[in-house]
């Protein structure tokens, strides 16, 4: 289940009006919200994980003239995040350059509606194709440790409405 605020999102970081007419817009808005999920299981906090997936998917979308055909399209795109999430480790704040890329992209705010429907994504474990969900695998037994994640700050962004049943996380990372 894709909430309608978070499918408008797949079309601004695919920069398409509402039919998407390109391959790659098609596959953002097939796949950006099972992908958050991925994410989110590996970084356990869904706005990291929304900005973390952007990010990625701003990266595809540049380099999407190299990326594979078919279901591996999908693990490329899983392995795209793990580096995106890698960078972040190393700089301890999730990059924004793909996405600010020849754009003024706004700031985003995830409601706690919007995060908690992420968490239930998650926890759901879409059906993914097998290519992929070996990827997704690797990503969240590779993902960094907990007291790593909780260092890590969001870009300038991504914002969240703090979660009132996750005491543990700031406001505003």
């Amino acid at each position: 289940m894709r909430s309608v605020r978070l499918r408008r999102n797949a079309d601004e970081v695919s920069a398409s009006s509402d039919q998407p007419t390109t391959d790659y817009e098609r596959f953002a808005k097939r796949w950006m919200t099972g992908f958050i999920a991925v994410l989110l299981r590996a970084v356990h906090e869904p706005a990291l994980a929304y900005d973390l997936a952007t990010e990625a998917l701003a990266t595809a979308r540049l380099r999407w003239s190299s990326a594979p055909e078919g279901p591996e399209r999908l693990a490329w795109l899983i392995e795209l995040g793990t580096v995106v999430l890698a960078q972040t480790v190393k700089r301890g704040q999730v990059p924004s350059i793909e996405r600010r890329r020849e754009q003024q992209p706004a700031a985003r705010v995830l409601s706690v509606a919007e995060q908690r429907e992420l968490t239930a994504l998650a926890e759901a474990r879409i059906k993914l194709p097998t290519e992929a969900q070996a990827a997704a695998d690797a990503l969240a037994r590779s993902a960094p440790p907990l007291h790593v994640l909780r260092t890590l700050r969001r870009s300038d962004l991504v914002h969240a409405n703090p979660l009132p049943d996750r005491a543990f996380d700031r406001d505003d990372r």
